[in-house]
């Protein structure tokens, strides 16, 4: 079930990423020759007008051509002689043409041939045209810019609309900005005589707390090196601020001392919720780009990271603990990641096509040639590092 989840969560993330490219490219008039999800031979197509909608057999990644962003040299002789070979055979497996026979020579085989060998010429004519009129690198760097990004982008908005929809599920705030307010006090704490439900807690032995998370930590610092001495407690009870020296009991299930209280929890409306999906997406992406950067220094060795191969795993383990959250979370966690690695500067990747288009802002080009063998070079690394990835992966099921 786990494998059916991946794919369900990668194929949704890559679908909506490739759609930024696919509709920014349509909506600037750049002609687009294949919208691809999935990589390795076709499993599935459709052609509607100038574009072949595709699924292939491989689930990992996909792709949206648009014509002319890598530069081709056409060459119609070489189309056409192509072009015959290809329809040649076409025709030797069409027994209306040829009944049973090797003979190639008949009168209404070469006419056959030269009639679809014109339509295909002419097509491929106004294919080429088209690009010089409308391709990639025919448009201003400003649309090319557009295109590049709003892949990411649309990973991004995603992420937000996942969380803002994991929000309005839940119907409370997240627990790290959950204000510190008592709503339950269990029944063997050693606090229950000085504390109330709906105290909040303002400070613990003089530090200042503005969330659960921060008190959840102050008390278990605290418990460390406990000697069943009082904890001094800053509330706000009634709108007036008191003091309440109280024990911290032990938790034997958590195996340190805790104050025994459980959290308020505090509803959310749809502003809070969707100011808070802001909050949190900056929260994850700023633990994708720490992760980034402990790997790139090194860090995080490189056998840490999970691909392809392993992340079917994690996600069957998360499903277990939590269900349509968990997956909904994965769902943000991965979104997030693949917009942050697209946007390295890497050849090949978005970021990476994205430092040759600002220069032209300020009128700097560069030789698209020359870009396209740079960015063949960053693709042969990226296959390279996923291989690399791949064999973590399977050496980790062995373990």
């Amino acid at each position: 079930m786990e494998i059916i989840f991946t794919i369900v969560i990668l194929g949704v993330i890559v679908f909506l990423h490739e759609l930024g490219h696919f509709a920014t490219a349509k909506y600037f008039g750049m002609p687009v020759s294949e919208f691809a999800i999935g990589m390795g031979p076709r499993i599935f197509s459709v052609r509607r007008g100038e574009t072949v909608y595709s699924i292939r057999i491989l689930p990992l990644g996909g792709f949206v051509n648009i014509e002319g962003m890598q530069p081709e040299n056409f060459d119609l002789e070489r189309f056409k002689k192509e072009k015959t070979d290809e329809i040649i055979e076409e025709l030797k497996n069409e027994k209306s043409i040829i009944e049973k026979t090797d003979k190639i020579e008949n009168e209404e085989f070469i006419n056959e041939v030269s009639r679809r060998l014109d339509k295909a010429v002419e097509k491929e004519l106004n294919r080429q045209e088209n690009i010089q009129k409308n391709g990639f690198f025919t448009k201003s760097p400003f649309s090319r810019f557009v295109v590049l990004i709003a892949g990411v982008t649309m990973n991004f908005i995603s992420a937000l609309i996942a969380l803002f929809m994991l929000l309005s599920i839940t119907g409370v705030m997240p627990i790290k900005y959950t204000i510190p307010v008592v709503g339950e006090i269990q029944v063997d704490s050693r606090a229950k005589e000085k504390l109330q439900v709906n105290d909040k807690i303002l400070a613990i032995n003089g530090e200042n707390i503005s969330n659960w998370v921060e008190m959840s930590e102050k008390v278990s610092k605290i418990s460390q090196n406990y000697k069943d001495e009082d904890v001094s407690l800053k509330i706000l009870r009634n709108d007036k601020e008191i003091t309440e020296n109280v024990k911290l009991t032990y938790n034997k299930e958590a195996k340190a001392n805790l104050l025994g209280i459980q959290v308020l929890s505090q509803k959310t409306n749809i502003n809070e919720r969707i100011k808070m999906s802001f909050v949190l997406f900056r929260d994850y992406f700023k633990l994708t780009l720490d992760g980034v950067r402990m790997l790139v220094t090194g860090k995080v060795a490189m056998k840490e990271m999970t691909g392809p191969v392993g992340l079917p795993k994690i996600v069957g383990q998360a499903y277990g603990q939590g269900g349509f959250f968990a997956l909904l979370v994965i769902f943000i966690l991965i979104s997030i990641n693949i917009g942050i690695m697209n946007l390295l500067p890497i050849p090949a990747l978005d970021g990476g096509r994205l430092i040759f288009v600002i220069p032209e802002f300020f009128g700097i080009k560069v030789n698209k040639k020359i870009e396209e063998k740079i960015h063949m070079i960053g693709m042969i690394f990226l296959l390279v590092l996923m291989l690399v990835i791949v064999f973590f992966d399977v050496t980790k099921y062995f373990q």
